[in-house]
């Protein structure tokens, strides 16, 4: 306790140094800490599955068809299941949503359809009962379900008694087999129930690739290992399905392989870089702040020479004198990495408070154990390294000199300059670099906010409804429906257009099949071209604002037969017919069915950004919704689609009038996802907007540091140059000439710091190429205009000790002195 006598007695003698050291550090390390509880929440921390080092995301990839990463067929799955050595186990997934009915109000759930073998993959028992099991995927099983604790406890009351009984899935009842436990959240943590995959291995559809991996590795084998062995699996699918498998010429021409990698990866997803970007960026504010506090330790053991002369006279050894030095500035230290922790605790709860799209693991992130140790540990490093800087420099000064002159000798004023004036080039540096990777970022945004996404998201309202088997059991019921729903949506105050679509544009849903196109017959065995398909209603295109180009769109829906019309996009029709038009042209799906069932061109669209607005449009084929398909009597209507509504003012006081229309027809059917289309264009921006506001708030307070800390050296400077400046003005300086050299010294001070941080950012902002959008690392406006910015910032700060400099009367000033 009496070691802190003389820390207290220190921080009560100058309170606003106090202050202002405790709370630049504070913001510094809060800063750090929050991002690192981010950091390490979503990447460093262990999934929380059993042995998770050895689970693995197993993919597949086609460069013949320029494809990086998609899923399974159910032939892929049983054939790795049955051959596979490295890997113990294989069990694949797909999220959906589920309607739930019955007792309470009718909702759509999220959902995951799964094999049996991705609960023994992942290796969690249930909270109650059990989990899915092979059998349940088998044709004519009876249909089970899983419930996620969240709702077991929210719909079901917590009652076990919910296990065993059966309950309305999707309008078909499901008997509740388990309850998994509450830290249970996968594939994601929204997902509340899971349903059994059914796959009949007398009806394989091997091309279809659209079910999600994971695997666990056996002991000593490597995901490397996996991927070989897996790749020469895949060349065994002809022999060991025949007909049903994919033919030899489309593995060779697709290139057909396999990706295995950590699971982790896949869980973190594409934020990984940004994360690991966003820490650096705050590592050097956390710089910034300590040579903010250098500078000010410096001025204050500069004024302390005379009190650490007399002790050296006393006897203190320059250990002694260096001791104090560091026990105050550790001291210091860990008071700001107390409030530091304080602050990083509101930060990580407000950031999973605003809940940003595209950060996985969100409900982990929090200030824990480890966070207090980073805490700690930047306080004592960050304490030591500017209390070592005072150390150093005034830890040995000379006895005589400093009791004669109070320690304002030339040579000890130089030193101290120099130290200072290095210690603000580097801030101004760092923040160099910060700004010019904000501004950046800024740019990309901001182009992306002026793509044109194909679409006009103002005034439209989407919806998602899902039409169960039992109650629409065939194409005609469901074309039935629409007609009705149409009708009753269109009759509400308020709509000016409404239509249905498979796949909402933006929203990360994409449907793409192989199609033959009559022009450009192939062989069977040739791989046809891939093709992203929307299967739509009429009116869809005026409900979302894409012109129609040529042509005309879609017939009205007639209940009693599907359709053979199709629309392309101008895209699809410049890849197929550069220069001609595509009307009367005809495509399909392609199947190996008889006979083939075309469907002709009637219009050609503008291109749609579908997937993200990162990307170019590509070519796309819009489908009728009652659609006729390859094969006799086949025809595919959508059970699961989007209703959107184009309103005459705002879009989102229309759904309660349209959610009651839709239930006017159908009381029972759950209204999911109900969102504006400006919503959902703004969730295809998240990760480009989440890592541009933190880099700018990284670059606000990095610029506030800087221009502090030049504000703090140049001001001090004059007033340790009072009776120079009155000599001078003694000898005929004009106070315009003072001002004038004060703000030289801060535009020196700047522009060093400017020459070198240039150089830094060149090099330090090509890692962020992946987060730009049409935007280079190197864009010249961006490293042109911030080093203005921040000149100018620098001048400002230098002009207030300028104007002080000026009004200094020469008498005045050399009688003080």
């Amino acid at each position: 306790m009496l070691s802190l006598l003389p820390l207290l007695r220190s921080m009560r003698r100058d309170v606003r140094f106090t202050l202002l050291s405790v709370v630049t550090l504070a913001v510094g390390i809060g800063a750090n800490v929050a991002i690192f509880s981010v950091v390490d929440a979503v990447l460093l921390r262990a999934l929380p599955f059993p042995e998770p080092e050895r689970l693995v995301g197993v993919w597949h990839t086609a460069p013949g068809l320029d494809l990086d990463k998609f899923g399974h067929s159910d032939a892929s799955y049983l054939l790795y299941r049955k051959y596979s050595r490295t890997l113990s186990g294989l069990g694949l997934f797909v999220q959906a949503s589920a309607s739930l009915t019955g007792s309470g109000e009718p909702e759509r759930v999220p959902a995951a359809r799964a094999t049996g073998s991705l609960f023994e993959v992942l290796r969690v028992p249930p909270a109650l009962g059990r989990t899915l099991a092979e059998g349940d995927g088998r044709p004519g099983a009876e249909p089970v379900v899983v419930l996620s604790h969240g709702l077991f406890r929210r719909r079901f009351g917590g009652d076990p008694r919910v296990v065993g009984s059966t309950i309305p899935v999707d309008g078909r009842a499901h008997r509740v087999v388990g309850v998994m436990p509450e830290r249970f959240r996968f594939p994601s943590p929204e997902t509340e129930l899971w349903l059994p995959i059914t796959i009949d291995p007398a009806k394989l559809n091997a091309g279809a690739f659209s079910m999600s991996g994971v695997g666990r590795l056996r002991p000593g084998a490597s995901p490397e290992a996996a991927a070989r062995e897996l790749s020469a699996l895949v060349w065994r699918m002809p022999e060991e399905f025949g007909e049903r498998g994919l033919r030899r010429a489309m593995i060779e021409s697709a290139r057909l392989a396999v990706l295995v990698h950590p699971q982790r990866e896949d869980v973190v997803g594409e934020i990984a870089e940004v994360l690991w970007i966003l820490l650096g960026s705050v590592g050097f504010i956390l710089l910034i702040a300590c040579a903010n506090v250098a500078n000010l330790f410096l001025v204050r053991a500069e004024g302390r020479t005379r009190e650490v002369a007399v002790r050296a006279a006393l006897g203190a050894s320059r250990w002694d004198v260096a001791r104090a030095f560091l026990g105050e500035s550790v001291g210091l230290a860990l008071v700001a990495g107390a409030a530091g922790l304080a602050l990083a605790w509101a930060g990580t709860r407000a950031l999973v408070a605003l809940r940003p799209e595209g950060i996985p693991r969100l409900e982990e992130i929090g200030v824990d154990a480890r966070a207090a140790a980073v805490a700690l540990a930047l306080a004592i490093v960050s304490g030591l390294a500017f209390g070592a800087v005072a150390a150093l420099r005034y830890g040995a000064h000379e006895v005589v000199p400093a009791l004669k002159e109070g320690g304002r000798s030339a040579s000890a004023g130089r030193a101290s300059r120099r130290g200072r004036n290095l210690l603000v080039v580097a801030q101004t540096v760092l923040a160099l670099v910060l700004l010019i990777g904000s501004g950046l970022m800024v740019k990309s945004f901001w182009k992306l906010r002026r793509v044109d996404p194909g679409i006009d998201p103002a005034g439209v309202l989407a919806l998602h409804l899902s039409l169960p088997e039992a109650t629409y059991p065939d194409g005609g019921a469901l074309a039935r429906f629409v007609v009705a729903l149409r009708e009753r949506v269109a009759a509400v105050p308020g709509v000016v257009a409404v239509a249905t679509v498979s796949e909402l544009p933006l929203s990360g849903q994409v449907s793409a099949s192989g199609h033959s196109i009559e022009d450009f017959p192939q062989p069977r065995e040739a791989l046809p071209p891939i093709l992203p398909t929307r299967q739509v209603s009429p009116g869809y295109f005026e409900a979302m604002g894409i012109p129609l180009l040529e042509g005309r769109t879609l017939s009205p829906i007639d209940p009693s037969r599907p359709s053979d019309e199709a629309v392309v996009s101008s895209t699809l029709a410049e890849r197929f017919w550069p220069g001609k038009s595509p009307l009367g042209k005809r495509l399909t799906l392609r199947s190996d069915s008889e006979p083939v069932r075309w469907s002709t061109i009637v219009g050609v669209v503008g291109p749609v950004r579908e997937e993200r607005l990162e990307e170019a449009p590509g070519p796309t084929v819009y489908y009728p919704l009652r659609r006729v398909a390859s094969g006799t009597d086949s025809e595919t209507v959508p059970r699961n689609f989007t209703l959107v509504v184009r309103a005459a003012t705002d879009p989102a006081a229309l759904s309660g009038p349209v959610r009651d229309a839709i239930w006017a027809i159908d009381d029972d059917l759950p209204v999911a996802q109900v969102r504006t289309m400006e919503e959902v264009v703004a969730r295809s921006m998240a990760r480009t907007s989440f890592a541009m506001l933190l880099l700018v708030i990284a670059s606000a307070v990095a610029l506030l540091l800087g221009s502090v800390g030049i504000y703090g050296v140049i001001s001090y400077a004059v007033s340790r140059r009072t009776r120079e400046i009155g000599v001078r003005m003694a000898l005929g300086a004009r106070r315009g000439d003072i001002a004038r050299m004060v703000l030289g010294e801060g535009a020196v001070l700047a522009l060093a710091g400017v020459a070198l941080g240039l150089g830094s950012a060149f090099a330090l902002t090509r890692l962020m190429s992946a987060l730009l959008f049409e935007v280079s690392p190197t864009d010249p406006p961006t490293f042109a205009a911030v080093p203005v910015l921040l000149t100018a910032v620098a001048l400002f700060a230098s002009y207030l000790p300028a104007q002080r400099a000026a009004a200094v009367e020469p008498l005045e000033a050399i009688r003080t002195e």
